[in-house]
């Protein structure tokens, strides 16, 4: 895969592509990066084109001081649509990444389809227990991975801690695409009872419960995750 950049109004995206193929668009959790896919590329059909993308704040993409509102992520999302000229593509976040392409699916454009791993965007956000919380959360991403992003990270969690910020029901049922909502039994940061009612408020949306996974099943599974997505794409294209 190639590294890329794309230039969005709120500053650079880093992406990496496959460049050949049906074009289907990661978003990864908070904190996380593009490279979080990784593990799952080489079990993805030849006729996928996967672009892993680092958010806003994130990786290797620009830390900007801005609100990091969830609209701001979906719109630098569209830029990098647009920049690639994709026409027909699909989309699969993970968590925050979910909450973003939520937004984006709700009230930017539909994508051919939309799967949500254990998607934030309806539960509570570790944001809203406090300082402290805040402060260990970034700590324990910042020993793992460190950007030198501590300043986007707690102004993410600022922002997401915002209740206008959740997707509301109305959101839900603007989503017009076809949804697959895959989730780890075994997910202890957002239960599985948000999976449910994701799948209650999207129209005609399905949902696949992966036994023995948490909230990353396309790390603790990922033969089985990307047999999902192959299976989905190629009955859709």
């Amino acid at each position: 895969m190639q590294r890329k950049y794309c230039q969005t109004p709120y500053g650079k995206i880093s992406f990496l592509d496959r460049d050949n193929g049906y074009p289907v668009i990661f978003l990864h959790g908070l904190g996380g990066t593009g490279n979080t896919w990784l593990k799952i590329e080489p079990l993805l059909d030849a006729g996928i084109r996967p672009i892993l993308v680092d958010l806003l704040g994130h990786g290797h993409s620009d830390k900007p001081e801005i609100d990091y509102t969830i609209s701001q992520q979906a719109n630098a999302v569209k830029s990098l649509v647009d920049s690639l000229g994709l026409e027909n593509f699909s989309m699969v976040g993970n968590s925050y990444g979910g909450w973003i392409s939520l937004k984006f699916a709700s009230t930017i454009s539909n994508p051919d389809m939309l799967f949500l791993v254990d998607s934030a965007g309806i539960s509570p956000t570790p944001g809203e227990l406090g300082p402290e919380v805040v402060k260990s959360f970034i700590d324990s991403i910042l020993r793992v991975r460190n950007y030198k992003n501590r300043d986007a990270l707690e102004r993410i969690m600022k922002n997401n801690a915002r209740r206008e910020e959740k997707i509301t029901m109305e959101e839900l049922a603007g989503i017009k695409c076809p949804t697959t909502i895959i989730w780890g039994m075994e997910d202890r940061v957002i239960s599985l009872d948000y999976g449910e009612k994701l799948n209650e408020g999207i129209r005609g949306s399905q949902i696949i419960v992966i036994d023995g996974a948490g909230h990353t099943p396309f790390i603790d599974l990922p033969d089985k995750f990307a047999s999902i997505i192959n299976k989905k794409i190629s009955d859709q294209i």
